[in-house]
């Protein structure tokens, strides 16, 4: 049996796709392709060229940054997430954080640099910024694509690859799974979460930013769905959790017990069936 995975973009909450895959892990299927966009793509590119998703776990947990602990004790702690070093505050530039430097530190845990040579066939989602449409690479270099996928716009800057201006996949296909083919089971995970409306209704700037591309996201994943859904669809339940906020990844893994859960019990039960057929 061929399985395609789509892992969709979502920030900080796409950590949640790692406990998905420990279910992969544990059903011991044969992945035959990886969809990813934007923080899918990030942890589609690591368990393509080889992790596990037990060694995916292991690699987010070295990269924990702990907020509340100060500056001073932030930069001395081994466990340090190293945001830090790719903040890039500049209020009249077009990002927050430095790409490059983010790239540099994500690929050393890559044990490869092209598509070509993943153990596992992988599609990573992009947007062109002035086309306004999808952009699918499945070939050549690993870093520009996955950093194109990732590059929402006013945080990363845009990837110029040739004549295309590319931005975060999630402006065209937040969760791509009809990107999938030749696959005979599909299974989607959608990490964008919900927020909990604040007391005065009103949002943060920042909220308001992030929170926007989202209502975006939702409404064409709801098109697609309609369209022709996979035949398995995870939505793990991930609340209040903000775009950046990666240094609650254990509250992020937290929340997404239950949607592991049910992936297991569907995922068994849909085995059932097809090898009845």
């Amino acid at each position: 049996m061929k399985l395609g995975i789509a892992l969709g973009g979502g920030g900080a909450k796409g950590l949640a796709h790692i406990p998905m895959l420990e279910v992969i892990d544990e059903f011991g299927l044969q992945v035959h392709q990886i969809a990813g966009t934007s923080i899918g793509a990030i942890i589609g590119v690591l368990y393509a060229s080889g992790y596990s998703a037990k060694e995916i776990r292991y690699i987010v947990s070295q990269m924990t940054y702990v907020k509340g602990d100060g500056l001073l004790r932030s930069i001395k702690d081994k466990h340090t997430f190293r945001w830090l070093k790719y903040i890039n505050i500049d209020w009249g530039g077009n990002a927050f954080l430095k790409a490059d430097s983010f790239m540099a530190d994500l690929m050393s845990d890559v044990r490869v640099s092209a598509f070509e040579d993943l153990k596992y066939q992988l599609k990573v989602v992009a947007a062109d910024f002035w086309k306004r449409e999808q952009v699918v690479f499945d070939s050549g270099d690993l870093r520009q694509a996955v950093q194109a996928s990732m590059a929402l716009p006013g945080i990363f800057v845009p990837v110029v690859i040739g004549d295309q201006v590319l931005i975060d996949g999630g402006a065209v296909n937040p969760v791509p799974f009809d990107v999938l083919n030749d696959c005979d089971l599909v299974i989607a995970v959608n990490v964008m979460g919900n927020r909990t409306e604040s007391a005065d209704l009103i949002p943060s700037f920042t909220e308001a930013i992030f929170n926007n591309f989202q209502i975006m996201q939702t409404t064409i994943l709801k098109h697609k769905l309609r369209a022709g859904p996979p035949d398995i669809f995870i939505e793990p339940e991930i609340v209040d959790i903000q775009m950046l906020e990666f240094y609650k990844a254990k509250e992020i893994l937290r929340q997404s017990g239950p949607a592991k859960e049910l992936l297991r019990r569907q995922l068994e039960e849909l085995l059932k069936i097809k090898s009845r057929q």
